[in-house]
């Protein structure tokens, strides 16, 4: 499994995280798309590394509204323990 994280930038992720994700090799992995953002939540983050992250499969995501990042834990928490990543 593998977590790619970044914030959300006009409902996609930022270019250089398109860049980063069409270089990694997680062929036959799950990949799970963590964001941060104002408004938007995942936006098309999740197309966007589908796209762009051959040969992974796409698990379920999580989106974090910025100026709520300090009170996440238990929703952090709850979303390691349903993907099977805690």
């Amino acid at each position: 499994m593998t977590s790619v994280g970044s914030p959300v930038w006009n409902s996609s992720a930022p270019m250089i995280m398109w860049a980063f994700a069409e270089r990694l090799d997680v062929a036959g992995t799950r990949v799970h798309p963590i964001t941060t953002h104002a408004v938007s939540g995942l936006g098309s983050v999740p197309d966007d590394y589908e796209q762009d992250c051959r040969g992974a499969t796409l698990g379920e995501g999580l989106a974090v509204r910025g100026e709520e990042v300090r009170d996440a834990g238990d929703a952090v928490d709850s979303w390691l323990q349903r993907t099977g990543l805690l």
